[in-house]
């Protein structure tokens, strides 16, 4: 499942387009729009890198997430996320449970040993109350 992607460029640039990742490294041109350019392109979830090729110069938008890539070449990141799928929430009604006393969680205490029994089920271990 792909998701929309709208990548932005707000700098200086007459001819301003994108390459990376997801071009191939191919640089695609950016449309004008406004005081802006945009880059729009629909992708699967993963992380790419890009960048910026404004006037014929490669450049990663400082604004924007970079990362440094194998080469050591620095360059935008876009990050698409699985979106969750909406699941219908099911209203289901019940009874509250009325908690009866069990052998497991009844403790039973002498004034002459003042412990306390903590932990579950599977592991009891004894801890002294030093008043």
């Amino acid at each position: 499942m792909s998701t929309s992607i709208v990548l932005n460029w707000s700098g200086e640039g007459s001819d301003v387009k994108v390459a990376g990742e997801f071009t191939s490294w191919s640089p695609q041109d950016a449309i004008k729009t406004g005081d802006a350019w945009q880059f729009k392109i629909d992708l699967q979830p993963g992380r790419y890198q890009y960048k910026w090729v404004v006037d014929g110069n490669w450049l990663a938008d400082e604004s924007q997430p970079v990362d440094i890539d194998e080469s050591g070449n620095k360059n935008n990141v876009v990050s698409v996320e699985v979106e969750a799928e909406k699941i219908p929430e099911v209203q289901k009604e019940t009874e509250p449970i009325e908690e009866k006393p069990t052998e497991s969680n009844l403790v039973e205490s002498t004034e002459a040993d003042q412990t306390e029994v903590s932990g579950d089920s599977d592991s009891w271990e004894r801890v002294s109350d030093d008043d």
